[in-house]
């Protein structure tokens, strides 16, 4: 039953993965994968892990996040609730970041503000922005990661002015006379001080990133993709690679911004960048905002008129498609409208699908109206499509869901259930940290809200389309490994596949579900290899 350097696990309550009702109680691990999985009463070996009866998981796998943001956020001031809750309270906040009273090119950041939760429910500008230095930039990422805010010397930095032209699909926020009043509407707009704001060093982000491992570790998420990779100032795939040789364990799949790519392009894909336990797995593309932005491109208008609109054009989405599929990586589409979701289906599934079988050459990213009609075109058509969801956006915005969306669009929002029943290549995941919550990749937030479906503040978010708990694992777990393309096998805990896995504080099947998101994990396994120990032993 054991041979020299296995390790045998006895006497947990072990989930599988492999489907919603199966439970082991020991395993085996050799050479860094699961070599055997079955009853306790079956080992002989005296050397043993004892997991005292505690549940285990396979490794959660956050299919939608941005750990390259989430690096940049360490030293941001959280602008969110319950930290912040007012304009002064922001102010107050970003006068305790560590730059403060620094020179004059000495960056105060901050994140994860939304307008409909602050008192005041209005945008932050320079006016009030201006209150924490008028010599010093001051710059606040959005809690949907597509806008933010900034002072007046942070646009004099950008060189923004009056005579500025807006982006394609974004806009510089305005006064009555036509100055820059600080709001950067949508990607193009933010990215021009983020731009301005990226002064450090190649060394200084590989640190960054590999510094985040200890975050994904204590969260007990083993695989990753990045949403919004880029290739200037620094290549990320190279960022990456180097941040893994520093101690980044987690899988990484890398898809890059197609609007950088098509300013920048960059020569034809090798083996090489699509090989690895890091890798360059798709590019992203933008069909429309945000549903709390109210820039979500709309069938039937918000509550206060307006449908949002499009941010993506015909050219691009031709040309990302035709590079994705030469390049035989996937194309990864944000849409969160119907409008977008309807034409981002129509554009795709009367084409042929370019990645192997099982793995879908296109993904919808939030998917956040996608209707069981739409769905069946989907699975009617000759392309593979899978979605990636976030119900921590329903969770944590529920208010500025409430506000916006009309009664029909608010319960039709975010599906789980239909989603789980029709989609096969599905994933949950965070968005992080592009929500306006101040742990968002909590994998049992998003848990615990797919589970009750009830918001921060108690109100129920469409309860009929609850999931049941082993449901939700198995979208952090062995669907989504089914959405991007990992190295190996990922997501269950069986014969062959990579031994990563998690270890609870509790039994989430059996506990009450309002207590869903206390649950802690205890240590994270990686390759066979524990990389992380809540107790500091080991």
């Amino acid at each position: 039953m054991s041979a020299n350097n296995d390790q045998v696990f006895v006497n947990g309550k072990i989930f599988t993965g492999r489907n919603e009702t199966e439970f082991m109680s020991a395993f085996k691990v050799a050479d860094g994968k699961f070599a055997w999985i079955g009853d306790a009463r079956e080992v002989n070996d005296a050397r043993v892990i004892d997991l005292e009866g505690r549940t285990v998981l396979p490794g959660f796998i956050d299919i939608h996040t941005h750990p390259t943001y989430v690096a940049m956020t360490v030293d941001a001031v959280p602008c969110t609730v319950p930290v912040v809750n007012n304009i002064p309270e922001m102010v107050a906040a970003l006068k305790r970041h560590r730059n403060f009273g620094k020179g004059p090119d000495d960056w105060i950041e901050g994140w994860g503000y939304d307008e409909s939760k602050l008192t005041e429910h209005r945008t932050p500008t320079t006016q009030d922005l201006d209150q924490v230095s008028t010599t010093q930039p001051v710059y606040v990422l959005r809690s949907d990661a597509h806008s933010g805010i900034c002072n007046t010397r942070a646009l004099q930095i950008a060189g923004i002015t009056k005579d500025t032209p807006d982006p394609d699909g974004a806009y510089f926020g305005r006064y009555d006379n036509g100055e820059p009043n600080g709001i950067l509407q949508e990607h193009g707009a933010n990215n021009a001080v983020l731009r301005a704001k990226a002064v450090e060093d190649y060394a200084t982000k590989v640190a960054g990133l590999a510094a985040t491992a200890q975050h994904y570790n204590e969260r007990g998420i083993v695989a990753v993709t990045d949403m919004m990779a880029l290739t200037r100032p620094f290549d990320n795939l190279d960022v990456y690679r180097d941040a893994e040789r520093k101690g980044f364990r987690q899988q990484a799949a890398l898809y890059f911004s197609w609007l950088d790519l098509a300013t920048n392009p960059i020569p034809d894909l090798t083996e090489e960048h699509r090989a690895g336990r890091t890798k360059f797995a798709g590019i992203k593309l933008f069909a429309d905002g945000s549903v709390s932005g109210r820039t979500a491109w709309m069938c039937k208008p918000y509550r206060n008129s307006g449908c949002g609109y499009s941010t993506l054009s015909d050219d691009d989405l031709n040309a990302g498609y035709e590079w994705a599929r030469r390049n035989r990586v996937q194309a990864a589409v944000h849409a969160m409208g119907d409008q977008a979701l309807q034409r981002v289906i129509d554009f795709f599934v009367d084409k042929e699908p370019w990645l192997d079988p099982g793995m879908p050459s296109v993904r919808l990213e939030h998917a956040t109206l996608l209707s069981e009609a739409q769905m069946r075109q989907m699975n009617e058509s000759p392309m593979t499509l899978g979605a990636s969801t976030q119900i921590i956006f329903f969770f944590a915005e529920y208010d500025s869901y409430s506000q916006n969306l009309a009664d029909e669009e608010f319960q039709r929002a975010y599906p789980v259930r239909s989603f789980y029943n029709n989609i096969e290549h599905l994933g949950l995941s965070s968005d992080a940290p592009a929500t306006t919550w101040a742990d968002p990749d909590n994998v049992f937030v998003s848990i615990k809200a797919a589970v009750t479906r009830k918001a921060y503040n108690g109100a129920d978010i469409v309860p009929e389309q609850s999931i049941t708990v082993p449901q939700a694992v198995l979208l952090y777990t062995s669907r989504p490994a089914r959405l991007a393309r990992f190295e190996g096998s990922l997501g269950q805990i069986e014969r062959g596949f990579e031994a990563s896995f998690v270890v609870l504080d509790r039994d989430i099947f059996t506990i009450d579900a309002d207590g869903l998101d206390q649950t802690q994990v205890q240590q994270t396994w990686i390759q066979g290899e524990k990389v992380y120990d809540r107790t500091g032993s080991g």
